[in-house]
């Protein structure tokens, strides 16, 4: 029996979707050992971080004014690249357990189409957390293996990931991405506009949990039957006491209805893009959607209905990404053609 050798035993490979809203770590041979808000908290005058994750959204709206709680990654890509990597060295660190103090290979997504300022600001962050062997892999086609697509598939597939700050469309045909493009839209911008429709129509000002909560219960795609509502407490905007208004989901609609059609355009921009033959297996085959913003009710039923295509939502797509980055530690060959860049280009 081959026993694993000492270094295998001092060191993990893992793989990291670093993501607007939330941070995913993937350790092989462990599964996701980490899944926390991309969040930090810090005081203003020493600029020293006091809570990263779970605790700094504990923090969010309730803090004093010294304390700053920011995404060190705005729309998808690094905004601050010191804190984005105080902030993956805190997960990788968390993820490794005590268990080893140095990695062999660290994977990170990024959009195939992403800016060399955007690849800098994001290793520059690695460089911060202290990572060595990097590299960085192609959000899109391991979106779509995520997603449950084998790499040697011979047919076209295309998958719509909307997370919170970006959406990706890609399309592969035998582990090879046809088509891909990155649109700086997603779930944030639902919130944003719900915060201002609050705002506008009950003079209330609420802060960016509220504005989800009231998305994931009333947000959808596609006119609603029945109107449906729900309390929202924050803060009056003319007396600046505590106040609460009660919002439907008609203005909810009417509200986020010019972000959902920014994404169905785009998807529908994409589909024209493809070569006939892709097409065609797009046509027999349908979309796949993933990420944490596709879960928004009545979304598959709008696309489906806008591409007169077949919508499927894919298993968790929330973690379709971090699934198919740990799935390429089992596929050398998919892993060398998901690779964009190596640290050994630095």
């Amino acid at each position: 029996m081959k026993l694993p050798s000492i270094l295998n035993l001092m060191t993990d490979d893992l793989a990291v979707d670093m993501g607007t809203s939330r941070t995913r770590v993937f350790a092989r041979g462990r599964g996701i050992v980490v899944n926390e808000p991309s969040l930090m908290a810090y005081d203003t005058p020493s600029r020293e971080v006091v809570a990263v994750g779970l605790e700094a959204l504990e923090l969010e709206g309730r803090a004093s004014e010294d304390i700053q709680i920011i995404s060190p990654l705005q729309d998808g890509v690094v905004a601050d690249s010191t804190y984005a990597g105080q902030l993956l060295e805190h997960y990788i660190r968390k993820a490794r357990d005590r268990r080893s103090s140095i990695s062999r290979r660290v994977l990170i997504s990024i959009a195939a189409d992403a800016t060399d300022i955007e690849h800098y600001a994001l290793r520059y962050a690695a460089k911060e957390a202290s990572v060595g062997n990097v590299h960085f892999i192609n959000k899109g086609l391991v979106t779509i293996l995520g997603s449950g697509v084998a790499p040697e598939d011979q047919r076209a597939t295309m998958v719509i990931d909307i997370g919170a700050g970006t959406t990706t469309i890609a399309a592969m045909v035998h582990n090879h991405l046809i088509f891909t493009r990155t649109l700086r839209v997603g779930g944030n911008d639902l919130d944003v506009a719900v915060i201002d429709m609050i705002k506008q129509n009950h003079n209330l000002l609420v802060g960016p949990r509220t504005a989800e909560r009231v998305k994931i219960e009333l947000g959808c795609a596609v006119h609603l039957d029945q109107e449906q509502t729900t309390m929202v407490k924050g803060r009056s905007t003319i007396g600046g006491n505590p106040e609460m208004a009660v919002v439907n989901s008609i203005e909810i609609h009417e509200a986020i209805e010019p972000v959902v059609s920014r994404i169905v355009y785009a998807v529908q921009d994409a589909l024209e893009a493809l070569p006939p033959e892709a097409s065609g297996d797009i046509y027999d085959r349908g979309l796949i959607l993933a990420g944490g913003t596709s879960l928004l009710a009545g979304l598959d039923e709008r696309l489906s209905k806008e591409t007169e295509l077949a919508v499927e939502l894919t298993e968790s797509p929330q973690r379709a990404v971090i699934r198919g980055l740990g799935l390429l530690f089992e596929n050398p060959l998919a892993l060398r053609r998901a690779i964009i860049r190596s640290d050994s280009e630095r």
